[in-house]
C-alpha cells in the first residue's frame, strides 16, 4: 500500500543518515553510531506493486498469537473503514487470516508466520546481522532457498 511504501522509505533514510553529521536536523540531534539492521515485511497478496511474487528471506512464527493479533486488528475499526471503502476489503480479517496461512505454508515449518526480508547491509549494519535469530530462536526460521537465491540474483 502506498502510505506503507513511503513509511517505508523514511524509515530507511532516517536509518542511513542517523550518522551523517553534515545532515541538518530540526531540532538538532548528535550522529549515532551503531548498527541497524533493517527487515521490509511481506506485503498483502505476497506480490509487489508489479504483481511479482514476493519470496520470505525469514519466517517468524506467529501461532502461539495469532488469535491476539486477529483481535488487535478487529479493533482498529478506522484501518477497517478505510479499507472497505477504499479497497472493498470487508474481509479485512479474512484477507490477514490467509495471507499469514499462506506464509505458513511457505515456511513449511510454521501454521501462522509473517514473511520478513532483510535490506541490503551498506551504510546500515554486518552483512551477516540478523538480530532477530537468537531471541526468536526456533520461532524464527531463515529461508536458505531465498539466501541463495541473492547469490544467483534470481
Amino acid at each position: 500500500m502506498e502510505d506503507h511504501m513511503n513509511t517505508s522509505r523514511l524509515a530507511v533514510t532516517a536509518a542511513f543518515t542517523r550518522g551523517m553529521p553534515n545532515f541538518k536536523t530540526v531540532p538538532t540531534r548528535p550522529t549515532a553510531d551503531y548498527d541497524v539492521t533493517i527487515y521490509h515485511a511481506m506485503t498483502q497478496g505476497l506480490r509487489d506493486p508489479l504483481r511479482r511474487r514476493i519470496i520470505p528471506g525469514a519466517f517468524v512464527n506467529t501461532t502461539p498469537i495469532h488469535k491476539t493479533k486477529l483481535q488487535a486488528l478487529a479493533a482498529h475499526k478506522s484501518q477497517q473503514n478505510w479499507l472497505d471503502v477504499s479497497q472493498g476489503m470487508s474481509s479485512f480479517l479474512l484477507a490477514v487470516e490467509d495471507n499469514s496461512l499462506a506464509v505458513g505454508r511457505l515456511s513449511r515449518k510454521f501454521k501462522h508466520a509473517e514473511g520478513w526480508r532483510r535490506h541490503l547491509h551498506f551504510g546500515y549494519c554486518g552483512p551477516e546481522d540478523d538480530p532477530w535469530r537468537m531471541p526468536l530462536g526456533k520461532d524464527y526460521l531463515v529461508n536458505q532457498a531465498y539466501e541463495r537465491s541473492l547469490e544467483r540474483g534470481i
